[in-house]
């Protein structure tokens, strides 16, 4: 039976896209290194950069299509870049190698904003997928190399190869300690007491938010339609001014204050143009004041 292998099938965005694609009656395989929850789907561990273990899963399945989103985030590919360069490179070739070898006719990888590299929205506005790629971390150099081996496999009619540029995703159920306040500003709203909400970012600074839910729905969009009319796509994201978002979730719920605390450099663009992506498959997200206040 044909199924679709959802990479990082057990993470924030994985475990979404996971159940989305069940509840809409397809067979979904959902690998990952471990799973902190049982999924509605085929589950199997293994670590994505092991030779023998996708070996050994593409011979047990056919695959009609996969999603890869396993990788070494962006925190940790900067602490540990010889493992983003085995798992976020090395891996994502053997899954393009595999696929075409046992022809796999789609393939949507989960690539990242970061290939763009630092883009402020004073100089560059709304950020479209013409803007040429420059990124400034290990992260963001992995996920644009994917995209270029991942694109010479699209022209040469090897594989239907799609990028989903993904902007900053929220809601409930982040794991990664490093970037909690995704999760926060939705799980904290319930809060009776007094509680802060440490944001990576001065109050100035401008992020571009999508929902998790609205990320499955697009890779839900990407796998079922037939031939996409292009490889790369941004998510449509909202651009928010980080003191606006404290002071709309400060309205929501008094006991709830951000705290800014700017970090390290930023990798990526302040603000996305999503229109690509909309204007191609009629796709609106929900507004995120809605998501907030439910």
């Amino acid at each position: 039976m044909a199924m679709i292998l959802v990479t990082g099938g057990g993470g924030f965005i994985g475990s979404q896209v996971c159940r989305l694609l069940t509840e809409q009656g397809s067979e979904v395989v959902a690998m990952d290194k471990t799973f902190a929850c049982d999924l509605p789907c085929r589950m199997t561990q293994g670590d994505v950069s092991d030779p023998g273990f996708l070996a050994e899963l593409f011979h047990t399945y056919s695959f009609a299509a996969i999603v890869h989103l396993a990788a070494v985030r962006n925190t940790a590919s900067q602490q540990h870049p010889e493992a983003a360069m085995r798992v976020n490179i090395g891996a994502s070739l053997s899954l393009l190698q595999l696929a075409q070898q046992t022809n796999v006719p789609k393939f949507v990888f989960g690539s990242s904003i970061s290939a763009y590299g630092p883009k402020g929205y004073a100089d560059y506005g709304e950020v479209p997928e013409t803007e040429p790629a420059a990124p400034n971390n290990v992260y963001g150099v992995t996920k644009r190399y994917v995209e270029i081996v991942g694109e010479q496999y699209r022209r040469q009619g090897r594989l239907q190869f799609v990028a989903l540029r993904i902007a900053m995703v929220v809601g409930e159920g982040v794991s990664s300690a490093a970037s909690a306040w995704r999760g926060e500003i939705f799980e904290k709203l319930r809060a009776t007491q007094p509680t802060q909400i440490h944001l990576p970012y001065a109050s100035h600074e401008i992020i571009p938010l999508i929902h998790v839910a609205d990320v499955a729905q697009i890779m839900r969009t990407l796998i079922e339609v037939e031939q996409t009319q292009h490889s790369i796509y941004n998510t449509p994201a909202e651009t928010w001014k980080c003191a606006d978002l404290a002071a709309y979730i400060r309205s929501l719920n008094p006991n709830v204050e951000l705290m800014f605390t700017p970090a390290t450099v930023r990798g990526d663009p302040e603000a996305i143009d999503g229109r690509r992506f909309a204007e191609e498959f009629g796709f609106t997200p929900l507004a995120m004041k809605d998501r907030l206040r439910v």
